[in-house]
């Protein structure tokens, strides 16, 4: 399933902006590729909010690498990696596989209802739904967040299956040593952000919105969260980045397509993904008021996780 996601994903991007399959096709040259090319791939763009051609494509394709737009500070301090909700999930969650030295899954492969009572309980990601009293906790599936957590921590190779059992990995054990956290850390992003697929959870057309292009929302939240700003406003600058995104909402029938894009970003990125990893919040808009009016906040711990190259070119 990875490999296919990943296949999909590098598809997507090409199609998404076709400039970037064929920057990914040119030759490589012995020392630099002809001066109008160099111009063009350097150049900022309004489309890309002030990034070059070569940026966005190493934000698509190579997110995080030294020398990028957005780059993952190395030496986070253990106070800031406490405020990552998701990680200290993982970190309750291996845990909890290291003193129970396994746990049976239930005949559907789920997680029993005890552990997910106890790992809800902890309070780091909390399932609207429950909180809201429309349904409540008594399967996987009634918590987003833990079915995503029992998914990427067997991605991750930090827990395997067994004969009906989930248990540690060496992998897992070794990296739930305290100076092994920031290890931890970077590969629990990697596996969210790469290879765990934002589109399972919900029906929207599109596989891949939202999570191809994350670490341009990212720069887009660094350059402009010093203000709240309608999820609109965001999902705007993303489409315009990724045009062909709105082809996979075509048929959509009782809104626009532009409409479906914004609420698909919106969930996927906002409501979930940077906010699983406490980067942002999402207030809820006003009644009467469609999704992509909810304002963004931006945590200050954005900042203190990511460094991001703000000036152009």
């Amino acid at each position: 399933m990875a490999v296919l996601f990943r296949s999909k994903f590098a598809c997507y991007a090409s199609r998404a902006y076709p400039l970037l399959s064929i920057a990914r096709a040119m030759p490589a040259y012995p020392s630099f590729p002809p001066e109008p090319f160099q111009t063009y791939n350097t150049t900022p763009l309004a489309d890309f909010c002030g990034l070059s051609l070569a940026q966005l494509h190493q934000l698509l394709f190579h997110p995080l690498e030294p020398g990028g737009v957005v780059r993952l500070r190395t030496e986070a301090p253990n106070e800031v990696l406490e405020q990552i909700p998701f990680l200290r999930l993982t970190e309750a969650f291996l845990h909890l596989l290291h003193r129970e030295g396994g746990i049976r899954l239930t005949p559907l492969g789920a997680l029993p209802l005890k552990y997910l009572r106890e790992l809800y309980a902890l309070g780091f990601i909390l399932e609207p739904g429950v909180e809201r009293g429309v349904h409540k906790l008594h399967r996987e599936i009634d918590s987003l967040a833990l079915t995503t957590l029992h998914q990427t921590t067997r991605l991750a190779g930090l827990a395997r299956l067994a004969r009906g059992q989930l248990l540690l990995t060496k992998k897992g054990s070794q990296l739930l040593a305290a100076s092994q956290r920031p290890v931890l850390w970077h590969l629990v992003l990697h596996t969210f952000t790469a290879r765990f697929s934002w589109a399972s959870h919900d029906g929207y057309a599109s596989p891949t919105v939202g999570q191809i292009g994350w670490a341009y929302s990212v720069y887009l939240l660094a350059r402009f969260g010093a203000e709240m700003h309608p999820v609109s406003f965001y999902a705007e600058h993303y489409q315009r980045a990724f045009p062909s995104a709105l082809v996979d909402f075509a048929e959509a029938t009782y809104t626009s397509p532009a409409k479906q894009l914004a609420s698909c970003y919106e969930v996927r990125t906002f409501e979930r993904g940077l906010n699983w990893f406490g980067l942002v919040s999402v207030s809820q808009p006003a009644l009467g008021l469609a999704r992509p009016q909810g304002l963004i906040s931006v945590s200050p711990l954005l900042m203190q996780v990511f460094e991001v190259l703000l000036e152009p070119g």
